[in-house]
């Protein structure tokens, strides 16, 4: 790697705090505004061009997955009949198992090398390869529904190295700049959420089959999408390649110190390192358990809710990426305004972080509340139309004739609360809060660690919500998920005190 200059060195120092000991000398509210102050007399300034520079690498990957995922059920359900909403979930939890093992993968790859670019760029390759065997999933004559799982697994490995990027923001923002530094990310995937209805939008009046362009690749509403997504990756590499700058020399001899994780002596130098900086694992575990927690609700949406509504409301293909490019919309909107007031109004110096991560689990819980199917004020789910091959299939679905489904404009509005307020809100302050308790160290295999902890429920959760709902119906998927959220609380609620120095 070539050598920088001096000044490029001093914007990119990872900054350092100060130790747990002093920290906790003083009561829990002035911890946190002592730790930000003395460590803002020591620290470099943030760089917040390089800030801009990960944000938007991180924009053009989530920009990716948000329109393939927005048409993924309806593609499947329109070439392969044999698909349903258990192999559907079962595929988005093989996606996810691959995104957890690679992500681990890039954050060693990363932190043993030094590099950022190299990972990145071959992250951005392997989704180009996955977006070229999407659109030509209909040259298969059988199996195509295996065909898509396998380019699912593509694109969770392809995404994978995005998370690299939270290492590299902690690496180049201050203690106190955490929140900020995180918002950034989270802003490019939530803008994201904007772009890719818009994208989708564009097209959507393009139904299936549309085009034949050569044998059986098409382009239609549900591939269209996926050929601008195509391109995209190249505009990403340029911008890794020419704009995304490597931590300097100096930061990388500090990260060398930790890089051996595989050998005796290396495990033994990381066990030393870990407890001079006294990093408090309970709040570790408690982080991992709540990322765990938050994602659940995440992933039940995103893998059930275009199921949902083709089952429980009657909507066909056509009409559930429409409705779902809106809401996903209107998500983007509210959750860019969020991480907004952190970028720009330093929402993260004004607001504690516990508080807010709390905040974002009651929206959750709300969610589960206001958009249970209560009979007195639901309607039934709509009878199977085998023509259009909508509506509630009683082969399929046993609860079918018992079922009813809460107003469709009152399940839209809230969950574009949830995901557009709730999820950012939460994931900005829990990022926030884990990586000013892990300091000035390396953060690339620690945040890897972090992406492990929600990848479980990204394996498991498709797994558990397409079953629950396949066997016992929305009800019960909702009813479970709101216990768990509120069990996740309380948990939460029971630390509140410890997590002072941290927020």
């Amino acid at each position: 790697m070539a050598a920088v200059g001096s000044s490029t060195a001093e914007k990119y120092e990872i900054p350092t705090i100060k130790s747990k000991d002093k920290m906790e000398s003083a009561d829990d509210t002035s911890r946190g505004e002592t730790t930000d102050t003395e460590s803002s007399e020591t620290e470099i300034a943030t760089n917040k061009k390089a800030l801009w520079i990960a944000s938007f690498v991180m924009l053009i990957a989530a920009i990716e997955n948000t329109v393939v995922g927005m048409s993924e059920w309806p593609y499947m359900n329109q070439i392969d009949k044999e698909a349903d909403a258990q192999f559907f979930g079962a595929a988005t939890a093989a996606s996810k198992l691959f995104h957890a093992v690679s992500a681990l993968v890039f954050a060693v790859w990363c932190h043993r090398y030094q590099t950022f670019q190299i990972p990145l760029i071959a992250g951005r390759l392997i989704a180009f390869g996955a977006c070229l065997l999407y659109l030509c999933v209909e040259m298969f004559t059988d199996g195509r529904r295996y065909v898509m799982a396998f380019c699912y697994i593509l694109f969770g490995v392809a995404s994978s190295s995005s998370t690299i990027l939270r290492a590299y923001v902690a690496a180049i923002s201050t203690h106190a700049d955490r929140p900020l530094a995180y918002s950034g990310l989270q802003a490019a995937t939530m803008l994201s959420i904007i772009i890719g209805p818009i994208i989708q939008a564009v097209f959507s009046a393009i139904e299936y089959p549309g085009y034949q362009l050569i044998h059986n690749v098409k382009f239609h509403i549900y591939s269209a999408p996926v050929w601008v997504a195509a391109g995209t990756n190249f505009i990403s590499i340029a911008v890794i390649r020419f704009a995304l700058k490597e931590l300097p020399r100096r930061a990388k001899k500090e990260m060398k110190k930790n890089q051996s994780f595989f050998t005796i002596t290396g495990v033994r130098a990381r066990i030393e390192k870990v407890s001079h900086m006294e990093i408090n694992w309970r709040i570790v575990v408690l982080c991992w358990l709540q990322k765990m927690n938050a994602t659940l609700s995440v992933v039940t949406l995103t893998t059930m809710t275009s199921v949902i509504l083709m089952t429980n409301y009657g909507l066909s293909g056509n009409k559930t990426v429409i409705a779902m490019s809106l809401t996903m919309l209107v998500v983007g909107l509210f959750a860019v305004g969020i991480t907004a007031l952190y970028f720009f109004c330093h929402l993260g110096r004004h607001l504690q972080q516990r508080y807010a991560f709390l905040f974002g689990l009651i929206i959750f819980m709300s969610m589960y509340f206001f958009t249970y199917p209560w009979p007195q004020v639901s309607n039934p789910v709509p009878l199977y139309n085998a023509t259009a091959d909508v509506g509630c299939n009683p082969e399929a679905y046993s609860w079918c004739d018992t079922s009813y489904a809460p107003a469709f404009p009152l399940l839209l509005a809230v969950i574009a609360v949830v995901m557009g307020i709730g999820i950012p809100l939460s994931n900005v302050a829990l990022d926030a809060i884990y990586s000013k308790m892990l300091g000035s160290i390396n953060q690339s295999v620690m945040q890897g660690a972090m992406i492990v902890a929600e990848d479980v429920i990204l394996i498991l959760g498709p797994i558990y919500s397409s079953g629950m709902y396949t066997y016992y119906g929305f009800e019960s998927l909702w009813m479970w998920n709101g216990i768990i959220v509120a069990i996740g609380s309380v948990l939460w609620v029971a630390h509140l005190r410890r997590l002072a120095q941290y927020s």
